[in-house]
């Protein structure tokens, strides 16, 4: 269930950005609020609130200058076939990628971006999806 939640909402970011939407609405649940939470610390998105009496979040899109931050957004692990990256492989396709994605990643310590990971350079964990800036 918590996938099938999760690549509904990677589905809804990748079609409401390219159809230039303000908002969409996607189900919530703790993963779901966990992912925006760190898009809107890294400033993809513009906000989010939980709509009262539904089970449904109400997620805000960021634009710069009329055209989407997220060009592209893609699934890497799924359930049939989990992806995990070690520290190492990580910082080589993040140089070979020149700073222009973005890739979130399941560790014990929460999701975390790759910019974090390589900070703390003590752990790494499932890559659950790419985001091309």
């Amino acid at each position: 269930m918590h996938y099938y939640i999760f690549s509904d909402l990677i589905i809804r970011l990748k079609l409401a950005y390219k159809s230039h939407y303000v908002s969409i609405k996607v189900l919530k649940n703790k993963f779901t609020i966990k992912f925006l939470y760190l898009l809107q610390k890294i400033g993809l998105i513009r906000g989010f609130f939980f709509l009262q009496n539904e089970d449904l979040i109400l997620v805000y899109l960021k634009y710069m200058n009329g055209k989407a931050l997220i060009n592209n957004i893609d699934i890497i692990s799924k359930p049939s076939r989990r992806i995990y990256w070690t520290l190492n492989f990580l910082s080589k396709n993040y140089r070979k990628h020149n700073f222009a994605m973005i890739y979130i990643i399941s560790t014990p310590k929460g999701l975390l971006t790759q910019n974090d990971i390589l900070l703390k350079k003590n752990f790494s964990g499932e890559i659950l999806c790419k985001i091309k800036i």
